[in-house]
């Protein structure tokens, strides 16, 4: 069974998120695509260099390693 995780929003993704939809060159489409994609648990495509979010994170996502 596939795992599909709950999204949270902090403080810091809020501030952050409002900060970049201002910009002129924000898909909120697109944005809007890989956070199901992540949802999901599915591989993000190469075009969105999948990388760690924080250094500490848990999280895999088909990487090779785990800090």
């Amino acid at each position: 069974m596939d795992r599909v995780y709950d999204i949270q929003l902090t403080n810091k993704f809020k501030k952050q998120y409002a900060k970049i939809s201002k910009q002129p060159n924000f898909k909120k489409d697109e944005f809007e695509k890989v956070i199901k994609l992540l949802i999901n648990n599915e591989l993000l495509p190469a075009k969105y260099q999948n990388h760690l979010l924080t250094p500490k994170s848990n999280r895999y996502m088909g990487m090779s390693y785990t800090t």
